[in-house]
């Protein structure tokens, strides 16, 4: 069945207006807009406000105190998802499913409880926000994402989305275009040009593009994702105009991944590609131990493959070829990411049971780094999502964590004997093991909550089939 992609394309055109529209509209008119068009797509499609969700996945510039698009999107869709179960439009959320939907379950529940037990609670409500909109990515793509149908216009509305992030860092990297609510407002002094500086500094060469997201780092994260499930309907697709279309929002997607300089995402990608080929050469399998140890010996290097990255762009640069952007200021050596790690584990041993509670770690975790580590000058995040969640959440929600991920690879592994899965088997494999690779040097990100239950709905359906 060929996707209508007039339709697909509207929830991601939806979901950048509703962002776009925090440079031009109060609080209060923002709120009617959404809430009006939120409610407004209920009698268009039963999973139109799940794709609205999906496409403000990246949109997250702060909008009120901490509070972003998705984070005001989020309970609408829970609420129109209900609505239409009650009246019998659309399915109830798959919530008591067996073993995700109780390991999900296991981790939210220990978020919450963090939170009650944590003393001298700061940044709320904006952490706190973050478990609603986690939990309904994770379980409305369980419900929404039944057949290899469902499934295909999932990666559509991902690969719009991804298009218009990276029409948005062209005109950061090229224009000096600044997001409301973006970090980069805070830097520079007032009187240097643009709001507090920005301006000036852009145009200096001294900021990375990070789109509609919180970080560069949060930008790579997004086209960890969209790149790839961009580039497997462009593979599959079989109609020629479609094919180049794809191609050529690939290429975009590409070039703005090369502006946010996230240089651990390229762990990420290394490690995607070599999953991807390793399903499709037996010379490959047979070799993959050599690669394994290849991978092991850069990621030992990555300091050294990171200059080496660097002093590339910088010749590139020279040359005017692409614009304005530069790298002088990449931050998160891979000093600072083993610092990180290390007082993430000290903090995890501190508070072993419900860890000092979700979104808390950025505040406490600096007292437990190494007497070698320069504290003047570091991060304030752990830079490895297992050790953030074991130390923010304890070990109950660790178990639980990584019990999803295993499910999740399980569940690939369930869907490749099947004709019509197997690619989208592939695919999803391939996807979370980048992940799994970016996120040992990386914190949190939203889109795993998106891919988990992507890759354990092809287990779901392979059972259906079976």
């Amino acid at each position: 069945m060929r996707p209508n992609l007039g339709a697909l394309a509207a929830p991601t055109f939806i979901g950048a207006a509703l962002g776009a529209s925090v440079l031009a509209l109060s609080t209060k008119a923002l709120a009617i807009l959404i809430a009006g068009t939120a409610f407004g797509t209920m009698a268009a499609s039963v999973a139109f406000p799940y794709y609205i969700l999906v496409a403000t996945i990246p949109v997250q510039v702060d909008l009120i105190s901490s509070i972003t698009v998705t984070k005001l999107i989020t309970p609408l869709t829970i609420g129109m998802v209900t609505f239409n179960a009650l009246t019998h439009r659309g399915p109830w959320p798959l919530v008591m499913r067996w073993p995700a939907g109780y390991l999900a379950g296991v981790f939210f529940l220990a978020s919450i409880v963090s939170l009650v037990l944590a003393e001298g609670l700061r940044g709320l409500p904006g952490e706190a926000a973050k478990i609603p909109v986690y939990g309904a990515l994770f379980f409305l793509t369980l419900t929404f994402n039944r057949t290899p149908e469902d499934f295909r216009r999932l990666l559509w509305v991902i690969a719009f989305t991804g298009l218009g992030e990276a029409l948005i860092t062209a005109a950061q990297v090229h224009y000096g275009f600044v997001m409301p609510g973006d970090w980069r407002k805070n830097l520079g002094q007032p009187g240097e040009g643009g709001v507090d500086g920005t301006l000036s500094a852009i145009l200096d060469g001294k900021i990375r593009a990070e789109g509609t997201t919180s970080h560069p780092i949060m930008l790579a994260s997004f086209f960890l994702m969209a790149i790839p499930c961009t580039a497997f309907l462009c593979l599959t697709e079989s109609r020629i105009t479609i094919r180049i279309m794809l191609g050529g929002m690939l290429s975009l997607m590409g070039y703005a991944w090369f502006y946010t300089f996230a240089r651990s995402s390229m762990i990420g990608f290394v490690v995607m590609s070599v999953v991807a080929v390793f399903f499709h050469s037996r010379a490959v399998r047979m070799l993959l131990p050599v690669g394994a140890l290849l991978v092991f010996t850069g990621f030992l290097s990555y300091q050294a493959i990171s200059e080496s990255f660097s002093t590339g762009v910088h010749a590139i640069e020279s040359g005017g070829l692409f614009g304005k952007a530069d790298v002088n200021e990449a931050s998160g050596s891979w000093e600072f990411r083993l610092e990180s790690i290390v007082g993430g584990w000290r903090l995890f041993c501190a508070h072993p049971w419900f860890g000092v509670g979700f979104g808390q770690s950025i505040w406490h975790y600096t007292k437990y780094l190494p007497a070698w580590a320069n504290h003047s000058s570091h991060p304030s995040t752990i830079h490895n999502v297992f050790l953030e969640v074991a130390s923010e959440l304890g070990v109950f929600a660790l178990v639980a964590f990584l019990g999803l991920w295993l499910w999740a690879l399980m569940s690939t592994k369930r869907g490749l004997p099947h004709p019509e899965l197997r690619p989208y088997a592939i695919l999803m494999c391939s996807i979370i093991f980048g992940q799994m690779a970016f996120l040992m040097i990386t914190p949190m990100v939203r889109e795993i909550w998106l891919t988990l239950p992507m890759a354990i709905a092809i287990g779901t359906m392979a059972r259906a089939k079976a």
